[in-house]
């Protein structure tokens, strides 16, 4: 069964664009600290091939490039979905969805309120998605063109 990590992106600093909203020292920091545990948590996140798929916005490029550099995986392939910023599920699952099949492991990294939807939409659980926050799914499903809606099993759910 694939597993699927939601990820918000850290907490952003004020200004405009919104696009353009780098993560704050403490998003940045929380990032570091959250990326080093997770690694520690979840031992496939450093060894799987993985795919990471992210909102193309400064904030989400921030907190992919601290979480990539605490897991220290060479397997992850990141890929910027243009059409991810502020996203919602429907947008996510079309992405999802053509993940090859030897791929057992995706991160998504993006906004609210689309990835806490993205959570409710697979899982059926209501869960906030505070700034850094992450949770964990198996995917009750064989292959990645199999998911849609109800097919998400929350393992665990994580704050930095």
């Amino acid at each position: 069964m694939p597993k699927l990590f939601i990820l918000r992106h850290g907490e952003s600093s004020p200004g405009s664009p919104d696009f353009e909203r780098p993560l704050s020292e403490q998003g940045r920091f929380d990032i570091k600290r959250f990326g080093n545990k997770l690694a520690e948590l979840e031992p496939e996140l450093a060894s799987n091939k993985i795919t990471l798929l992210s909102s193309p916005s400064k904030r989400t490029s921030e907190t992919t490039q601290l979480l990539l550099s605490s897991l220290n995986n060479l397997n992850i392939s990141v890929k910027h979905i243009e059409d991810g910023y502020l996203a919602g599920p429907s947008t996510w699952i079309k992405h999802i969805e053509k993940l090859a099949s030897e791929i057992p492991t995706c991160i998504v990294v993006g906004h609210n309120p689309g990835i806490s939807d993205l959570i409710t939409v697979l899982s059926g659980s209501q869960i906030t998605m505070t700034p850094g926050a992450c949770v964990k799914m198996e995917l009750l499903i064989n292959d990645w063109d199999e998911v849609f809606e109800g097919t998400g099993n929350v393992l665990s759910a994580y704050r930095p």
